[in-house]
């Protein structure tokens, strides 16, 4: 979650890193950044052999519904089955997925694509190795009775809210791009990540996490769609990718085998919310705060996070974690256009296919 993180000194970073990974990841394991997926294939990748490694794994968050499959993997023991233990830390406000990583805090971490770029651009020597979110969480909304919104032209003149820090999200760079709109046909508002400012007319429309606050608007009294327009930056073409996993490189150069372990693990986690989603709701509500959120919010969020995890921005199915190119590619490119990332990197360098490529082979995939 980009706006969801506390701003840190990014440049930190450059003196943060962790070492570098054994030459057996060179060119071999990297991807090249022009497939459409990763190019390793858990047909030619041999399965990992664990014996009970330990590996400290940051969450993005609080403990909450949009880290479902992590959660299931922990409560049910699939990391131990995996021969990995693992040890869930949870995220917060004043907490930076990157910055832990990168200093060697912790061994993996579930971190936003955004972070991940601007933290190697700055040297941090980690290596995304999953994608959790195939489509981009993020959609403008409104409430239409108030300020309808048919589509990204009805912006102009909108008080549009963003907990994005410096400049605007890249989605409604895009959006307005595409509408014939600039900056200055909107007027950007900063608030919290809260639905109450769209509910108390602050905002004409509110950025949106469908994990988190489509629960919230629906137990408010809103249908969607119905009583909200909804713009997605998905079908306008403008979507970003957000989260995906990460590990410190000196960690994974003693700990190859592990990383692809823990990789195992969490997809079973993810398979078993995907093929009963209602079924893993006590192991969220067991790791997130009481209250939070209700028994129905939660079994929404739930929802929406799988849909997440298994739909690409193009409409089309994904497995869990899978490492789209392409879809990398031109996220970075966008973020670059929109000035939230400081420099591009070589994402054949940052990212290794080959430990999902391996943990899909464990599972005999």
């Amino acid at each position: 979650m980009r706006w969801l993180v506390a701003p840190f000194a990014i440049a930190a970073l450059a003196v943060a890193g962790c070492g570098s990974s054994d030459d057996d990841s060179g060119d071999e394991s990297a991807s090249t950044g022009s497939s459409t997926t990763a190019s390793t294939t858990a047909e030619t990748a041999s399965a990992p052999v664990c014996r009970g490694d330990d590996i400290r794994f940051q969450l993005s968050f609080f403990p909450n519904a949009q880290h479902t499959g992590f959660l299931v993997a922990d409560s049910r023991g699939f990391y131990r089955d995996a021969g990995v233990n693992v040890k869930t830390i949870p995220g917060g406000p004043t907490v930076n997925p990157s910055l832990q990583l990168a200093q060697g805090n912790v061994d993996m971490a579930m971190m936003d694509f955004t972070e991940a770029i601007n933290a190697a651009a700055n040297g941090a020597e980690i290596t995304w190795v999953g994608q959790t979110y195939q489509s981009d969480p993020l959609r403008y909304v409104s409430i239409n009775r108030d300020f309808p919104l048919a589509g990204p032209e009805a912006l102009r003149g909108a008080v549009v809210g963003t907990q994005q820090v410096g400049e605007l999200e890249p989605e409604l760079r895009g959006m307005l791009t595409d509408a014939g709109l600039s900056i200055d046909d909107v007027r950007i508002e900063s608030i919290d990540p809260s639905i109450e400012t769209l509910l108390n007319r602050r905002i004409d429309v509110l950025p949106l996490q469908t994990f988190f606050h489509i629960s919230q608007l629906q137990e408010a009294g809103y249908r969607i769609p119905g009583d909200i327009d909804v713009l997605d930056p998905n079908e306008l073409g403008v979507g970003v990718a957000a989260n995906g996993v990460a590990v410190n490189n000196a960690f994974y150069a003693e700990h190859r085998d592990a990383v692809a372990c823990f990789l195992a693990g969490a997809l079973r986690g993810w398979e078993t919310a995907i093929e009963d989603p209602r079924g893993v709701q006590r192991d969220v509500e067991g790791a997130q705060e009481a209250g939070l959120a209700s028994p129905e919010a939660t079994a929404i969020n739930i929802e929406q996070t799988i849909d997440l995890v298994t739909r690409r921005a193009d409409g089309g199915t994904s497995e869990p974690l899978e490492l789209d190119m392409t879809y990398l590619d031109e996220s970075q490119r966008r973020l670059l256009e929109a000035r939230v990332i400081e420099e591009s990197v070589d994402l054949g360098e940052l990212i290794d296919p080959e430990p999902l490529a391996r943990a899909k082979a464990a599972a005999g995939s």
